[in-house]
């Protein structure tokens, strides 16, 4: 294997406001030590969140770094807004790792928005299966997914 082609695996935690995102950032360092970060600021349109995700995950790729794996930590929203913005953010995510063949997207959610992210899950499960990736809802049981 050629070293000087060889992708960094970089792990990306996305953090709506008001979720519980900390012990993704350290169950994800285990196997990547570099994770990224990305928090939904205060007073921050969720919109605005989904559109810093993508830019986010455009300057991993084009920096020669590789989107090994993610987790979206959603706040318990279950609005129209957020649906449609959780939506981009994990085409997003999905669109490179579905390219390199490879990578693993969870879906966390927490109140009422843990069963929409169980149904994001599922659906977008269901278009990426065969590609290598793997999307799934992890219910809140950080230890049991990641």
């Amino acid at each position: 294997m050629d070293l000087r082609f060889a992708k960094t695996p970089v792990s990306l935690v996305v953090a709506e406001r008001g979720s519980d995102w900390e012990a993704w950032v350290e169950r994800f360092s285990t196997g990547t030590p570099d994770v990224r970060v990305v928090v939904q600021d205060p007073e921050e349109p969720v919109e605005r969140l989904a559109q810093r995700v993508r830019a986010q995950v455009l300057e991993l790729e084009e920096s020669g770094e590789e989107l090994a794996r993610a987790v979206i930590v959603g706040a318990g929203k279950t609005n129209d807004s957020t649906l449609s913005a959780r939506s981009l953010a994990i085409r997003s995510i999905v669109a490179p790792m579905v390219e390199q063949g490879h990578g693993t997207l969870l879906l966390d959610g927490q109140g009422a928005g843990r069963f929409g992210m169980m149904a994001l899950a599922s659906t977008v499960g269901g278009m990426v299966r065969g590609t290598g990736v793997t999307v799934t809802a992890t219910g809140g049981v950080v230890a049991d997914v990641a």
